[in-house]
């Protein structure tokens, strides 16, 4: 986590309904080589005292740590092994006696998860050696769809980004050629960690990615210029998302998602969406939908499971601009 981001107060403690009480960094081990990194600390809020855990550079801001490491047993196990500070380790030791054993489930985004492999599949350039998609009579790039949902959005070197369920930061990579800033959210910490690396790989410096609940998120209102949220409408209650980002997004904002109304991988909200319906609620929402998206798309997107097994997508592609009485 970059201490330069505390110059600008830009994320505030969740257990406050208004984000008035901007967080502090307390820095436990910084990386040797970039002083400006924080690789082990805790971002504390000056009212409440609570403390959300930074753990090899990802800030981890949930409002019940707790049932989020209990349902990460294993990945719990990682952060007290590679904690490297006194402090740390106190910290989950404390914690450890009051993980709840038998929450733990089959979290298939873990590095451990079904799902993990898949998306990491995803980082790989070498797809010309794939045996499915070698069969393929139109040749794709899986990784290409994150290139192709950006090259439209318009170039704005002072605004800031938020990916939202930005797995391993493909598309929160192809949004930091756009804007200033960007940070990248998603619920998995495995998916956090390998998005931070492959990012530092590249030499991107302006991300931050974030363990946050998409509905309880660390920022102040009418704060982002683009919001992006692909494949995560049918994760999540669509009527409490919409107006979360219609909040978070400035005047005349946009809001990107896709999704393939799948609704078959796992439990899941707003089984009777599709293309009008989700076009509904988010203009009943306060957005109104670009004309080039107002018709239902089919954008190929693949995921591999194994070398057998393989998901093929038709994504759903909309923009939405936020309605406003301020002027541009």
């Amino acid at each position: 986590m970059k201490s330069s981001l505390f110059n600008f107060k830009l994320l505030f403690c969740i257990n406050h309904e208004d984000r008035i009480f901007p967080l502090s960094l307390k820095v436990l081990q910084e990386d040797p080589e970039n002083k400006n990194e924080c690789i082990e600390g805790f971002l504390i809020c000056p009212d409440c005292k609570s403390k959300y855990p930074i753990i090899s550079g990802i800030a981890i801001i949930v409002k019940d740590i707790i049932a989020y490491a209990s349902q990460r047993l294993s990945v719990f196990g990682k952060w007290y092994s590679n904690s490297k500070s006194e402090e740390m380790k106190n910290y989950l030791k404390d914690l450890s006696t009051e993980l709840k054993k038998n929450s733990s489930v089959d979290n298939r985004y873990e590095d451990e998860g079904r799902y993990f492999q898949s998306y990491k599949w995803l980082h790989n350039e070498n797809f010309e050696s794939d045996k499915f998609l070698h069969l393929m009579r139109w040749k794709i790039k899986p990784s290409d769809v994150y290139r192709k949902l950006t090259s439209g959005i318009r170039y704005e070197p002072e605004g800031i980004a938020l990916d939202l369920g930005c797995a391993l930061g493909l598309s929160t990579i192809e949004l930091s050629n756009k804007f200033s800033f960007v940070f990248g959210v998603d619920s998995s910490f495995s998916f956090m960690v390998e998005a931070k690396k492959k990012t530092s790989d590249l030499g991107i410096s302006n991300v931050e990615y974030l363990v946050c609940d998409i509905l309880t998120l660390p920022f102040k209102n009418q704060k982002f210029n683009l919001i992006f949220g692909l494949n995560i409408i049918e994760f999540l209650p669509v009527e409490k998302l919409m107006p979360i980002i219609s909040n978070l997004l400035k005047p005349h904002s946009f809001f990107v998602t896709t999704t393939p109304y799948d609704y078959n991988r796992e439990v899941v909200y707003n089984p009777e969406l599709n293309d009008q319906t989700l076009r509904s609620i988010i203009e009943k929402s306060g957005f109104e939908i670009t004309i080039k998206t107002k018709k239902e798309s089919f954008i190929p997107w693949i995921l591999k499971i194994n070398e057998r097994t393989y998901l093929f997508y038709f994504l759903d592609l909309i923009e939405a601009r936020r309605v406003s009485k301020h002027k541009y």
